[in-house]
């Protein structure tokens, strides 16, 4: 864009000056439209609308605006100081100036200094102790200003000790009444809005037209309605955002004032001053009351925000953890298998260890007992494994152990069989509810599948390759009996198996 506002990072010199020039200009104007509403000869206004201006501008910038409201103020007031009657004397007119330039500094800065000191929040607006500070710190600024300048005026005589009392509190609530209603207005535009606007533009029309109606019978017809205005500003404050409900507020106080100092209006009286003191009352009632009812609203939505963040977080936390949680129970669920496989499973072979084949023969023959059906057990053993070991080297033999171990698993006939290692090149075959007969097939399948295998054994005095010895038996479990007795009868077989001449196996007799 070809016009565009200098940024203070960009150029400070630059922006220095644009904004102090611009300050002046408006002080100038605010000054010629604030002696429009003046009530005594000695040019004390009743608004002043520099006041309005100041405050913003120092609450943003700081004392760097100090010196476009000192020239301002002496640009702007020589005109008015001029008019006085009778002529103020060269020291008497300098003195009123510095005076009353001083004032217009000091006026903003110590707002700037009881809110920045004081307030909770560095946005006003936005918290009610903060509005409460803010309109207490430019209720109480002006009293420096009205000091430093009516006591200016009484020490050149150009007001009398009786009328120091009127011209004091007449400027000091013309600051404190432009400080109220229109700095706010000011200091808000452009701000972040925590209230969305919520009124439709054919409500903001029918409020508006309701506005105008009740203004025009208020300050036109001096109708004693004006507390017809607070229920629109009420709406205002709930509809609208923050700045455009103090704008409400500050058009609806600028159209009262200017109606009651051309002498329309329901605060006209016999005395213009008074009108203007009945006016002042009024307009700071509906602007305190909207800023505070604004900032309870602001306050209570940030407060329900947090609360939805907060639960919104939460809820993600909460979600987070127990995806986390769930995340942790599956490895945990794994973490457990894998020690129950470790616990029960043998780590060479991956068939089941001792403690396995204790725990289930131990329950099998229990179940067995209430079922009356029987079982069988076939204890094998790995002939000449251990020279097998002495000639190959152990390496050789954990593989050979482990293909044997797989034999084994192939030939099973349903996943309650179970295949263990009973100890060293021993191996154990539970086969619940298996009659000898079938036993016996079994144990034809383990020899077959070794045979297939081919694994060589050239140590071996059986045969050139690996070959196995079966011990068989089959019991119908009892009270009176137990699985020791199934094991000891299967160790029985199986030493017939070896004693024979080994690869092959052998029955102990059926119980």
């Amino acid at each position: 864009m070809f016009l565009k506002f200098p940024k203070e990072k960009e150029n400070p010199i630059f922006f220095f000056i644009i904004i102090n020039l611009g300050l002046v200009i408006l002080y100038i104007l605010g000054i010629n439209a604030s002696h429009q509403f003046s009530t005594l000869h000695s040019e004390v206004a009743s608004v002043w609308f520099p006041s309005a201006i100041t405050l913003p501008m120092v609450f943003k910038y700081g004392i760097q605006v100090f010196p476009g409201i000192i020239i301002a103020s002496i640009i702007g007031l020589t005109p008015s100081l001029e008019r006085i009657s009778p002529d103020l004397s060269f020291i008497g007119f300098a003195f009123i100036q510095i005076a009353c330039a001083l004032a217009n500094c000091f006026q903003p800065i110590v707002a700037l200094y009881l809110v920045r000191t004081f307030a909770p929040s560095k946005d006003i607006f936005i918290n009610i102790k903060s509005v409460c500070i803010f309109i207490g710190a430019v209720i109480f600024s002006p009293i420096i200003s009205a000091l430093m300048g009516i006591t200016g005026l009484l020490i050149i005589n150009v007001i009398t000790i009786a009328e120091y009392p009127t011209s004091f509190l007449t400027w000091w609530l013309g600051s404190a009444l432009a400080h109220v209603i229109f700095s706010p207005t000011i200091m808000q535009w452009n701000k972040k809005d925590f209230i969305p606007q919520s009124a439709s533009i054919w409500e903001i029309i029918f409020m508006g037209l309701i506005i105008l109606f009740a203004c025009l019978l208020a300050f036109i017809f001096a109708y004693p309605i004006e507390y017809l205005l607070v229920p629109p500003l009420i709406w205002a404050v709930f509809r609208l955002k923050r700045f455009q409900a103090s704008l409400l507020v500050s058009i609806i106080a600028l159209v009262a004032i200017i109606a009651t100092s051309k002498g329309y209006g329901v605060f006209v009286k016999e005395s213009t001053n008074l009108s203007l003191i009945l006016l002042q009352s009024f307009t700071a009632v509906i602007s305190i009351f909207t800023l505070i009812l604004s900032a309870a609203l602001t306050e209570k939505t940030i407060a329900q925000n947090q609360l939805n963040q907060t639960l919104e977080n939460l809820e993600a936390t909460v979600l987070r953890r127990t995806n986390e949680l769930e995340k942790t129970q599956i490895n945990l669920r794994h973490a457990n298998k894998t020690l129950a496989k470790m616990a029960y499973i043998d780590s060479l072979t991956q068939v089941a260890n001792r403690a396995y084949f204790d725990k289930i023969i131990q329950r099998e023959w229990e179940q067995l007992i209430v079922e009356k059906e029987c079982i069988s057990l076939l204890l094998i053993d790995v002939d000449y494994f251990k020279n097998y070991n002495d000639f190959y080297g152990h390496p050789e033999g954990d593989i050979c152990l482990k293909k044997i171990a797989q034999c084994f698993k192939s030939v099973v006939r349903y996943s309650s069989d179970v295949v263990a290692r009973y100890g060293g090149e021993e191996f154990a075959i539970i086969l619940p509810y298996a009659n000898c007969d079938q036993a016996m097939l079994v144990a034809g399948k383990i020899q077959n599948a070794i045979a297939s295998c081919a694994i060589n054994h050239e140590t071996s005095e059986v045969s050139e390759n690996i070959t196995v010895s079966i011990g068989i038996t089959t019991m119908k479990p009892s009270y009176d009996s137990s699985p020791d007795d199934l094991i000891k009868r299967a160790d029985e077989a199986l030493y017939l198996a070896k004693q024979e001449g080994r690869n092959r196996f052998k029955v102990n007799g059926i119980e």
